[in-house]
């Protein structure tokens, strides 16, 4: 059979940090549906993520899910201006789901996941902030970072313009949303909600762990050579240890061994404030867009 033909049937397009890998879960539970693996990033073109997922590998993800209604989550689908029309032209109006967020405690906890995945290297929130203006020109950016959205933290809490986008492609019938309190407060109501909108039958029960969360490291160095190790790094780690087996447990021990679980500090007061003045009229378009009252997101 031609892998192609097994495709998704919806999409979680975003947005990161919002309960996307939570739901993600919750909806592999039910019998009827096949997830994918998570943060694929196959639509996007305008991304530039490295290592994007190619065709073959994308389609041959799904190939598990056969007789089963398929669909994958990549959190930055939502931000890509060729993603939509991508995703028209190879799969049709299938259904989009966008799970959000009040922005301001999105994109903190994003800068805490970017740090993580040394995406970042501005260890100060409010610091990482200012360089947005240079990170836009293509300055400032680490070089271990795997693409540019993901360092504009004020321009990824704007969601009216990414929702519309969304909606204008594939219709409001077609597009469903999830905000992250209410996944939080009763996350089998906003499961069933989510498979009700996929015209699946409910579940009864979820195993709801919980995910994602907040995780920092011992040392940075560690830490991101795990993450940037170059070819020739990883050809010496290859010679000394060849054996695959011993040398996955190996590291994977070390790497273990330098993560620890973390409780984030706060946002300071000041900075909560200029935020939510700086995403009061977004939210409020948004709130329009999506027909919820997102006042509590201002105040």
């Amino acid at each position: 059979m031609d892998k192609s033909h097994l495709h998704p049937h919806f999409l979680i397009v975003g947005a990161p940090k919002c309960g996307t890998t939570s739901l993600n879960n919750y909806l592999a539970q039910h019998p009827s549906l096949f997830l994918a693996p998570k943060e694929m990033h196959y639509f996007g073109s305008d991304l530039h993520i490295k290592n994007q997922t190619d065709s073959n590998a994308y389609f041959n993800a799904f190939s598990q899910g056969e007789n089963k209604l398929r669909g994958e989550a990549s959190v930055w689908y939502l931000y890509s201006q060729t993603a939509p029309q991508e995703i028209l032209e190879q799969l049709g109006k299938i259904k989009i789901i966008i799970c959000l967020r009040r922005p301001d405690e999105m994109i903190y906890s994003l800068h805490r996941e970017n740090i993580f995945n040394a995406d970042e290297d501005e260890k100060n929130f409010e610091e990482a902030l200012a360089l947005e203006f240079y990170r836009k020109a293509n300055q400032k950016i680490p070089n271990s970072a795997r693409f540019k959205q993901c360092l504009l933290y004020r321009s990824n809490g704007l969601y009216s313009e990414r929702i519309q986008f969304y909606l204008n492609t594939f219709g409001a019938n077609n597009v469903h949303f999830v905000l992250a309190e209410d996944l939080k407060k009763d996350p089998l109501a906003e499961t069933n909600k989510v498979l009700s909108f996929l015209d699946q039958s409910e579940l009864n029960a979820l195993s709801a762990d919980m995910h994602n969360t907040a995780k920092t490291y011992t040392s940075m160095a560690v830490h991101q050579k795990f993450k940037t190790a170059s070819d020739w790094e990883k050809k010496i780690v290859r010679f000394f240890l060849p054996s695959k087996n011993l040398r996955e447990k190996i590291l994977q021990r070390i790497y273990n061994s330098n993560i620890k679980n973390e409780v984030p500090a706060k946002m300071s007061d000041h900075l909560r404030h200029e935020l939510q003045l700086f995403f009061s009229d977004d939210i409020k378009k948004t709130a329009k867009l999506i027909h919820r009252d997102l006042n509590h997101w201002i105040n």
